[in-house]
């Protein structure tokens, strides 16, 4: 099985090399897709980038195609809440959008953070917030750029056909990834506590 996946990789590789520009829009253009209908399987998409494109390609893929095309979902998504759900939401938005308007952004990124919520959750939870296009591009940029610049280095490494075999959860989330990132969850709630207690000291 393994080697019947590498010869289809070898292929893919071929393909891309060959024809490199047009190859790179079309799976831009997937991702893109892909990001917009908030698919599972996120994580096996942005290793793909690093493997077929390499890390800094890989990654500009991920973060953007991701970060436009949760736009365009969550554009569509509150549209559709608005027209067709207004009055269940209202009461629901407005006390939400009290609670997280002095600390937005860390809130923001604080849901891109965590890892494991589904992406279509976030971006739906999103959707019923009163934020900016601003707002929600530049949070959306700095809660994903850890995640994918993990992907999108370990893809690149995979693109070494041998590494498959050996490859496992542990080598793309080692120790030291994960109290970083613990570690950026802890700061984002210290300072969404902080912000919360000097608004009731005012």
């Amino acid at each position: 099985m393994i080697d019947y996946i590498q010869i289809i990789l070898n292929y893919i590789q071929i393909l891309i090399f060959d024809n490199y520009l047009l190859a790179l829009i079309t799976y831009f253009i997937f991702c893109l897709l892909f990001f917009f209908l908030s698919l599972p399987g996120g994580i096996i998409v942005t290793l793909s980038s690093g493997f077929f494109f390499g890390f800094y390609i890989g990654f500009l893929i991920n973060i953007i195609s991701i970060t436009i095309g949760s736009l365009f979902f969550i554009i569509l998504s509150k549209y559709f809440l608005v027209n067709y759900f207004n009055n269940y939401l209202l009461k629901y938005t407005y006390k939400l959008n009290k609670i997280i308007k002095k600390s937005s952004y860390e809130y923001l990124i604080l849901i891109r953070l965590i890892f494991g919520i589904p992406l279509f959750v976030q971006n739906l939870f999103i959707s019923t917030l009163e934020i900016s296009k601003f707002k929600f591009i530049l949070s959306s940029l700095i809660g994903f750029s850890p995640y994918f610049l993990i992907f999108s280095f370990v893809g690149d490494k995979l693109s070494n056909l041998l590494e498959i075999k050996s490859v496992s959860i542990k080598n793309i989330f080692s120790i030291e990834i994960i109290v970083i990132i613990i570690i950026s969850v802890l700061i984002l709630i210290f300072r969404i506590f902080y912000k919360i207690n000097s608004n009731k000291i005012n």
